[in-house]
């Protein structure tokens, strides 16, 4: 259909002209199809027409109107209402030439009533049909070309990926933000289709669309801003940003939609990665960081590894470019994420805790003056609980302080203060923290809270370590030397050990096994070991390590366990090999102990010459550390534990002779030399022959220093 274009009419006269349009329409059928046309003078009254307008309807409406008559009335209009005349010569132009082949044959009947009867023959439309013109019928089919081009398709989107990656139009890249919304309003509860600029069907497109704007958006972006690797940071600064500003919101608006949704670890870390590149956007809308900082903390707190490294970079980027606006009302909500999440500590989400605690001291590190408000704050807090603990004594008062939010709160403090300056106001905060955390170890000393003992001894030594501060932690240690009994036998033997590292206090039939022991002997020798290799370059060293030496000699002494034993002289000679080398070094030279800098002078040369105790230490703490990734990573593995083989009870000589033989052969021989004792046996003949009292005096059995299960056969599993 061929659209007729059409010259714009003054809007002053536009509701005449439809008026004056619609009234002699009415006119020109109803009268003079049907030669009785009424006309209502109610109506005629109210309209605003033009008068000989209504002067001529009114003529027509008392006697029947002739053809001719109604043809000069329309042709008076051209003088009284020209403008209106020019619009119908135009517009509707049958209108004007109506009826002309009957002005020549006005006076002959027949041939009127020929061309009446003509004109009944063509199709006259009903009353109630509105009259469709030419544009309506474009509308209609603009309407459904636009349906068509709303669908989006895969060959739509290899399309648009052409563009995105070429152009630098802002365009594509709304066609992209506008496709992204309608993906994911599909996916909602409640959409409304006519909202949307365009419809996503099946899950192939949905992503399709996702990907092209995962992949393609952020560099887009960059383009169309004109952002390099120095102002992408500064991105509300560039000039186009306005246009793009509407555009953005929706994007980010859909993107914290999508994040709440989705479950998938690894579709999480792609969004978040993406989400990375598109946070230096983000600063003009202060609006949705809130909601965007309050998934991600939850991301890094409870997701998995990839995610919560991902999500704690994201964060990271977010504080640094909107520091005064977010950094202290984060600092309070990731401490209070961190506590939460620690309550419950096993190998399995001792990782994730360790990782919070490293990420949120790199938050803090931030800005000192804001750490130091909230560090004051929460210390204090912990000294109130341990107060009340120490005071008020009782079971509510100690669990708050004995569990694992207290222990993990301290050690989150000591690192932050390790980690800080010299000159930080955080360094004040050090003799508090101390005293707190010698105070949490003296609650309640006994052997059952030795675990916790050690985990806080762990965080002094830390402390002193890193601060170059000294803590007296060496008599917390010998004191459970000297205190708790190593000799006493134990009334429960386990396979597996019992590390410290998960635990904080032990039950008592925990306590009855062997393993506690173990365990103890083996936290205070590391202890030792690590407190001596960090002062052994010192010059009081010989003077501070006499009471320990003395304390080692004296357990030696009243100890009997070959294996305590021998770890405790190993350590001990340690010792007294680094205090003979520093006294010799001593000895060399005349120090002014009133001189601080000569004396650090003299450390500093110690040290770095490297004493043999320092060496021990690092190559000890190397086998240790991967002892303890095989305790967190394969505790339930028992192939690692070598299980005892169950023998017969024999008498005394023939269990010696089978132990000894035992450790030369294999299992394989064991087993083949069993069965050739057999076959000996077949072929001797048998005599039946009761047992006498004599025969049961000559069994012996076991003592309390016999260990059962050597003295057990491979032969009775036969």
């Amino acid at each position: 259909m061929k659209i007729k274009k059409m010259k714009t009419v003054p809007q002053k006269t536009k509701k005449s002209i439809t008026k004056k349009k619609k009234h002699l329409t009415s006119v020109t059928t109803d009268d003079f199809f049907n030669q009785n046309f009424e006309h209502e003078s109610n109506n005629d009254d109210n309209d605003g027409h033009d008068e000989s307008i209504y002067e001529d309807d009114a003529r027509s409406s008392e006697s029947d109107m002739d053809p001719m008559e109604h043809k000069k009335s329309l042709m008076k209009l051209k003088d009284t209402d020209p403008e209106f005349y020019k619009y119908l010569k135009e517009n509707d132009k049958n209108l004007l030439e109506f009826n002309i082949s009957d002005d020549d044959n006005d006076n002959d009947n027949d041939s009127d009533k020929s061309s009446l009867n003509e004109l009944d023959t063509r199709h006259i439309p009903d009353d109630h049909l509105e009259v469709a013109s030419d544009e309506s019928d474009f509308e209609a089919n603009e309407d459904d070309g636009v349906k068509d081009k709303r669908k989006v398709t895969l060959q739509l989107l290899k399309t648009w990926q052409k563009e995105i990656q070429t152009n630098n139009t802002l365009k594509i890249i709304k066609c992209a933000v506008e496709a992204f919304h309608a993906a994911l309003q599909t996916v909602a509860e409640s959409v409304d289709p006519e909202s949307l600029q365009y419809t996503v069907e099946g899950p192939v497109v949905f992503n399709g669309v996702v990907q092209l704007c995962v992949l393609y958006l952020p560099d887009s972006f960059k383009r169309y801003l004109k952002l390099n690797s120095e102002t992408q940071f500064q991105a509300c600064k560039a000039k186009r940003f306005g246009k793009v500003k509407s555009i953005l919101k929706l994007y980010f608006t859909d993107l914290i939609k999508i994040l709440q949704n989705v479950t998938s670890s690894n579709i999480l870390t792609v969004l978040l990665k993406h989400l990375h590149q598109m946070l230096p956007y983000i600063q003009s809308f202060s609006s949705l960081s809130k909601p965007l900082l309050k998934i991600l903390l939850k991301f890094w707190s409870s997701g998995e590894e990839s995610v919560r490294v991902v999500s704690f970079l994201c964060i990271l980027r977010i504080v640094t470019s909107n520091r005064e606006s977010v950094l202290e009302m984060l600092l309070k909500a990731m401490y209070v994420k961190y506590v939460e999440n620690s309550k419950f500590v096993s190998p399995t989400t001792l990782p994730g805790i360790n990782f919070m605690r490293h990420s949120l001291v790199e938050i803090y590190m931030l800005d000192n003056n804001l750490a130091y408000n909230h560090a004051f704050l929460y210390i204090r807090q912990l000294a109130i609980h341990l107060r009340n603990a120490m005071t008020l004594k009782k079971k509510e008062h100690f669990q708050a302080v004995y569990n694992w939010q207290y222990i993990n709160s301290l050690r989150f403090w000591a690192e932050l203060i390790n980690l800080s300056k010299n000159d930080s106001m955080l360094h004040s905060l050090l003799y508090p923290l101390v005293q707190i955390t010698i105070g949490t170890i003296k609650v309640i000393p006994t052997p059952q809270y030795y675990p916790l003992r050690f985990h806080c001894l762990q965080i002094l030594t830390d402390i002193s370590k890193e601060t170059n501060t000294f803590i007296p932690v060496l008599p917390f240690l010998l004191e459970i030397l000297n205190s708790y009994d190593f000799n006493k036998k134990h009334k429960a033997v386990t396979m597996k050990p019992i590390p410290f590292i998960c635990v904080l206090r032990m039950s008592k039939s925990q306590l009855q096994e062997n393993g506690f022991k173990d365990n103890v002997i083996d936290s205070i020798y590391k202890l030792i070991l690590e407190n001596a290799a960090k002062d052994s370059y010192k010059i009081y060293f010989p003077d501070l390590y006499i009471p320990c030496i003395i304390q080692l000699k004296a357990f030696l002494k009243k100890c009997h366990i070959a294996n305590y034993c021998r770890k405790m002289k190993q350590l001990l000679e340690k010792i007294e090999e680094n205090r003979k080398y520093i006294e010799i070094e001593r000895s060399k030279s005349i120090i002014d102990l009133k001189n601080m800098a000569e004396i650090k002078n003299w450390e500093n040369k110690i040290k770095a010459q490297d004493t043999s105790l320092s060496r021990f230490y690092e190559s000890w703490i190397k086998i240790h550390q991967s002892h303890k990734l095989k305790l967190l990573t394969k505790n339930e593995d028992i192939a690692e534990y070598n299980l005892p083989t169950i023998r017969r009870l024999k008498s005394k000589k023939s269990t010696e002779e089978s132990v000894e033989e035992s450790s030369d052969e294999s299992d394989f021989d064991l087993l083949k030399k069993s069965d050739q004792e057999k076959s000996k046996k077949r072929s001797k003949p048998k005599k039946k022959k009761l047992k006498t009292n004599k025969d049961i005096d000559d069994i012996v059995l076991p003592t309390e220093n016999t260990d059962i299960m050597q003295d057990m056969n491979s032969d009775d599993w036969d």
